[in-house]
């Protein structure tokens, strides 16, 4: 019976990789939504699918395996092959075999031919040293000055452990992984099946340069201007404040009996309810959809500072 539900639930974990779904196709992905394009070029190229229900599901987490996995489609296709002989022991182990062959996995051997340490939720900190490895294995570096200044930018560089802390650095000087708007990394927080398609985006957009020329992603800047035009003030925010409060007074229910066709009170379909939904919250009901409407009345719809809330 445990052996069963050992396989089922591997069989669970790595469908997310291989249903053929296009991101065209994926219900919970629309055009608006803030991983999309990522989502589509990883979709479009196998590197990651969706699941049999049409959807991909970008908020929930990547698991070490499936990371491995995701690695080895995007950057050595096929090489997977020479290892098929693993796949009995374990779905992901011929991937992690061509990622130990290229000495990129960092894991000791006993650890990654495990499927009870690699079918868990993969950190921040631990998809840096993955993605660290692949640029340096590539031939692509960044400086120590530059390492060290990344490094700099963290609140919480001290909870960086010592043995990540040069990958952190690396993939933070490229832009690969950012920090949070407060200034932290949290590098026991785990990764997103949405965030993994962004990763490996802005890897392969880092290559971009030849080997030996890493090209850092350029750092997306936050809106200088609130939806009205007015500069980003707390005077001109809590302007746009009130004007809310004029419609939904203190005391609003928000739900679903009032969410009508009107302007007013539909939520768009735009990036700000799909940050929401990247959450588990509602972008159509409840409080979510009125943090969505909220933000985009003062922001924008795509012009959403969300995104800078360490998304990725």
């Amino acid at each position: 019976m445990k052996r069963a539900i050992s396989f089922l639930a591997a069989f669970v974990l790595c469908l997310g990789l291989m249903t053929p779904v296009s991101a065209e196709e994926f219900s919970d992905v629309p055009a608006g939504y803030i991983f999309y394009d990522a989502i589509l070029d990883c979709a479009g190229k196998g590197i990651v699918g969706g699941y049999s229900d049409n959807t991909f599901r970008p908020a929930e987490s990547v698991t070490r395996a499936q990371f491995c996995v995701m690695l080895v489609r995007a950057f050595y296709p096929g090489q997977e092959k020479n290892y098929a002989g693993l796949k009995a022991a374990g779905w992901y182990l011929p991937s992690a075999a061509v990622l130990d062959a290229k000495g990129v996995m960092f894991y000791g051997e006993k650890y990654w031919k495990d499927p009870s340490r690699m079918n868990v939720r993969i950190t921040r900190m631990d998809m840096a040293q993955f993605i660290a490895n692949v640029m340096s294995e590539k031939g692509y570096t960044v400086s120590d000055s530059a390492r060290t200044a990344a490094l700099s930018r963290f609140t919480d560089a001290a909870s960086i452990d010592s043995y990540y802390r040069n990958a952190v650095g690396t993939v933070t000087a490229l832009g690969i992984i950012t920090g949070y708007a407060d200034g932290s990394f949290e590098p026991h927080n785990v990764m997103t099946r949405g965030q993994g398609a962004v990763v490996l985006c802005r890897m392969a957009q880092c290559m971009s340069g030849g080997a030996g020329n890493a090209v850092p992603v350029p750092e997306q800047k936050a809106p200088t201007t609130l939806a009205n035009g007015k500069p980003v003030t707390e005077e001109n925010v809590l302007e746009l404040l009130r004007e809310i409060e004029k419609d939904w007074p203190t005391g609003t229910i928000w739900g679903t009996h009032n969410t009508p066709d009107t302007h007013k009170n539909e939520v768009p379909s735009t990036a700000s309810g799909q940050i929401m939904r990247s959450y588990h919250v509602s972008n159509i009901y409840g409080c979510g959809a009125y943090a969505s409407m909220v933000s985009s009345f003062i922001f924008g719809d795509v012009a959403n500072p969300m995104w800078r809330l360490g998304l990725v």
